[in-house]
């Protein structure tokens, strides 16, 4: 499967770079040096296309490099920040390969947990299956670290 390539473009701003997506208005991210930025921009595109997959919207094919610049031009402009940079730059960003195909496992929980997940999850109106990817994405592993 080929990958899939999103130009994210790096703007240099008081000594940090902010970082703009033009074919996924929303995604944008931040970074101190440009090298952090370029990282941060990999958990943007990332969590963004996982958000969009999630809620079921469509995901906009990627624009060539020349037309993702034009893009950036204007959307700069639109926020009112004026002329774009002449120091920013363009890279592309690998996107995250979605195979939503559902695959069957087999785990092992303890009568009681098993019991509890299916009593929430009916409550909800939700299938074993649904309500625990649900929850997974609802786990926020900062809280634990």
């Amino acid at each position: 499967m080929k990958a899939t390539i999103y130009y994210a473009g790096f703007i240099p701003s008081d000594g940090a770079y902010a970082v703009l997506f033009p074919d996924l208005p929303g995604c944008n991210s931040q970074g101190d040096t440009l090298e952090e930025a370029f990282a941060m921009s990999i958990d943007a595109l990332e969590g963004h296309i996982e958000a969009m997959a999630d809620d079921g919207d469509s995901i906009p094919s990627p624009s060539s490099q020349k037309e993702v610049m034009e893009k950036l031009v204007l959307q700069y402009k639109e926020f009112g920040l004026g002329d774009l940079p002449k120091e920013t730059v363009l890279f592309p960003v690998k996107a995250p390969t979605l195979d939503i195909r559902t695959k069957q496992i087999a785990i092992s929980l303890s009568k009681y947990k098993l019991d509890m997940i299916d009593r929430k999850a009916h409550a909800l109106g939700m299938t074993r299956s649904g309500f625990l990817a649900v929850s997974a994405n609802a786990y926020d592993i900062k809280q634990y670290a």
